[in-house]
């Protein structure tokens, strides 16, 4: 008896760990931006937390960091950005490839990239003149799907959505990215998700 218990036991034990198949899900892992819908050479960034995404040269290489703050309320995110246009060179016998890169290669830029909340503020100018120290000078542009924007006289752009304000600060030095020209070409590829 002892003998017959101890080896229904054994195969139930041995069934037990018998793997059959098993349905379960392919974990993966979304691109960051892979959203937008970007022009060919380009990447898209976009961050969920902030409601907004853009598009950006393919040869980028960015820093990015993130701050909230209070008073009013925002979240600062901030790229360090550097420029590495380089291909692979072809293979020479012998010699590892080395990359070829363009005269350009190594210039950098910053962008700051603030999101406050909107509040009940029923346009543009009224956030502006309850958040900000002076009402600028300003003219309006067209900033992807948003619901208004304007440049500011210090070359700042602003844009109202549905639930937030965002303030894009471009900055550079001389003979460095002229982000004012690479991102002002890419104002019609954000987008604000709400």
């Amino acid at each position: 008896m002892k003998v017959l218990t101890f080896s229904l036991l054994l195969l139930f034990g041995l069934g037990a760990c018998q793997r059959g198949p098993v349905n379960r899900p392919v974990p993966s892992v979304s691109q960051i931006g892979g959203d937008l819908t970007c022009p060919a050479g380009d990447h898209g960034y976009s961050d969920g937390a902030a409601a907004w995404g853009f598009c950006y040269p393919g040869t980028w290489r960015y820093n990015l960091r993130s701050q909230s703050s209070s008073n009013p309320t925002r979240l600062d995110i901030t790229f360090d950005i550097t420029d590495v246009p380089c291909v692979s060179s072809s293979p020479v016998a012998g010699q590892s490839p080395r990359p070829v890169c363009s005269p350009g290669a190594g210039l950098f830029g910053f962008m700051i990239i603030s999101t406050f909340e909107r509040g009940d503020a029923p346009d543009l100018v009224s956030w502006m003149k309850a958040n900000l120290r002076s009402l600028p000078d300003r003219q309006a542009i067209v900033w992807g799907n948003a619901d208004e924007a304007d440049r500011l006289s210090d070359g700042r752009r602003i844009a109202l959505t549905p639930h937030h304000v965002v303030i894009m600060d471009l900055r550079t030095t001389l003979n460095q990215l002229d982000m004012e020209g690479l991102m002002s070409a890419r104002l019609n590829t954000w987008v604000f998700t709400y």
